[in-house]
């Protein structure tokens, strides 16, 4: 019986304790109110401090001058490259110059046969002499009343109609010569003495090097940086160079390869630049701020674009888009970027647009 008492004293005062407990639990919401929103952030703020930011390198820098050349790889051509043409039919006389020949504009290349022109020429003449004393007289006889306006017309017409033969059978005439239309080289010499041409076949080919021409293409992204006038040179594979300006820039890309076509003209006094030679075409491009760096550097955003990672005054990493002006397998030109920024050179394949990071400045001269 005894045993049975102290069992139950024993479960009431476990109960009691439960009890006790379930109250100050309660309790202490009321008398314990939860941390206010400042409280929890403070504290979120703490948390945070205590996880480790990624580390990366930085370097200090500030953009410098820079000019570079804009490389095309081009080809010369000839200032002027003429087909001459008989302008008669008939046979070739006599040849004064042959292939390869330094001509100049008025030089006669060649005859061809004058045949009945100079008859035809003569007997022009003698008919525009014959209607000019028919329209003297036609004239005398209106001004004195004896002829009408209408027989002066006539005689008119006649004159007029009889001088166009006369200067047409000039021009035959002189078309037996064929001449130099322009200085240059006799690139080729189709006829031979004996040859009979007709009207339209090609005679000589003349190319003029003085000045000579040199042209390539540009790409898109730098057209834009090339100014008529400029100053420009082009090397050829056996080392010889020019010194010219470009003369020419296209206004519409290529369809194809969405490039512009530029040219630039050089003198080339002697002719020791031949047409059709390969070149290397070099225009300095305007001078602009730019930064040095480390190919290796560079990242992609999701879009694709081709940039730089930063960290600004907040220690938070921004990518810069970026254009590349000059590239070489050390080192690199870019620009589009501010005067001055903190550019990361290591670990920033590891850290995104957006995020904060604990910064380490680079010492030294080096790219990283």
């Amino acid at each position: 019986m005894l045993q049975a008492v102290i069992a139950l004293k024993k479960s009431q005062i476990i109960a009691l304790v439960i009890a006790v407990l379930g109250i100050f639990w309660i309790g202490s919401g009321v008398l314990m109110p939860p941390p206010t929103e400042e409280k929890a952030k403070t504290i979120t703020e703490q948390s945070a401090e205590k996880t480790k930011l990624p580390e990366v390198r930085v370097r200090e820098l500030e953009a410098q001058d820079f000019t570079y050349d804009i490389i095309v790889t081009g080809r010369s051509e000839a200032d002027a490259r003429v087909d001459l043409k008989a302008e008669v039919a008939g046979q070739v006389m006599a040849l004064h110059f042959d292939k390869g020949d330094v001509v100049k504009q008025g030089d006669l290349l060649a005859d061809i046969a004058v045949d009945d022109r100079k008859a035809r020429l003569k007997e022009a003449q003698q008919l525009v002499n014959q209607r000019q004393t028919q329209y003297n007289a036609a004239k005398t006889l209106q001004e004195k009343g004896f002829s009408s306006r209408i027989r002066l017309d006539e005689a008119s017409a006649q004159l007029g109609s009889a001088k166009a033969a006369l200067e047409n059978a000039k021009s035959q005439l002189d078309k037996t010569s064929i001449t130099a239309p322009v200085d240059g080289i006799i690139n080729n010499r189709v006829i031979n003495a004996g040859d009979y041409v007709a009207m339209g076949d090609t005679t000589f080919t003349i190319v003029n090097l003085d000045p000579l021409t040199v042209g390539g293409y540009v790409a898109e992204r730098q057209i834009g940086e090339i100014k008529n006038g400029t100053k420009a040179s082009a090397e050829f594979l056996d080392g010889s160079k020019i010194e010219g300006s470009v003369s020419f820039i296209a206004s519409a890309a290529n369809e194809e390869a969405r490039t512009f076509r530029i040219e630039i003209k050089a003198d080339n006094k002697d002719g020791a630049i031949r047409d059709g030679l390969t070149a290397t075409i070099r225009i300095p491009a305007a001078e602009r701020k730019a930064y040095k760096i480390s190919p290796s550097i560079l990242s992609l955003n999701e879009e694709g674009k081709i940039g730089v990672k930063i960290v600004d005054d907040q220690d938070v990493v921004a990518f810069k888009p970026v254009k590349i002006l000059s590239d070489k397998s050390e080192f690199m030109w870019i620009g589009g970027l501010p005067d001055k920024l903190r550019l990361i050179t290591v670990g920033q394949e590891f850290v995104k647009d957006g995020q904060k990071v604990s910064p380490k400045i680079a010492s030294g001269d080096g790219l990283l």
